[in-house]
């Protein structure tokens, strides 16, 4: 039998998008079983819904690949740049909904985010009257002088190391 030079998984773009439907709602439909305690029932065992994100190496896991066969196999094809385009958007689109619903914990955010180009890094104006340099910390209690950025005429002088 002869090997066509195609080798994946899914022969058209619309196959990939029937997969991809599939794992999504994989992902949904997700559950783990909780144990608690009643004080009523003792322990109680029950298997409630737990949706996960949805991820490109999670749908390649999946889907029994690996994410570099995935990206080897189809990112540079024409027609499925579009459906893989989506399939990142709709990836980072799912962990932003279930940060603002709290469906998954705040302080991962920065984590999570990162992989869509998000950054935690908050830009803070300080006023260099507010700035104390902890090595100057003992000279200025000692002389009870508020602290100050040395002058660009002083700096590095012993004048300024003083």
């Amino acid at each position: 039998m002869a090997r066509t030079a195609y080798s994946g998984k899914w022969r058209t773009a619309a196959a990939l998008e029937a997969a991809w439907e599939e794992y999504k709602e994989y992902c949904d439909n997700k559950t783990v079983i909780k144990t608690g305690f009643s004080q009523k029932d003792g322990f109680v065992t029950s298997e409630v819904p737990s949706p996960i994100t949805y991820t490109i190496k999670g749908f390649a896991l999946w889907a029994k690949m690996t994410e570099r066969n995935f990206y080897t196999t189809y990112r540079e094809k024409e027609k499925f740049k579009p459906v893989i385009e989506r399939m990142k958007d709709e990836c980072e689109q799912d962990a932003r909904e279930k940060f603002e619903q709290g469906a998954i914990e705040s302080k991962l955010a920065g984590i999570w985010m990162a992989n869509y180009g998000y950054t935690t890094n908050i830009n803070q104006m300080v006023d260099m009257e507010q700035v104390v340099i902890v090595d100057d910390m003992e000279k200025a209690e000692a002389k009870k002088t508020p602290l100050r950025a040395p002058d660009e005429a002083t700096e590095g002088t012993a004048e300024a190391d003083a």
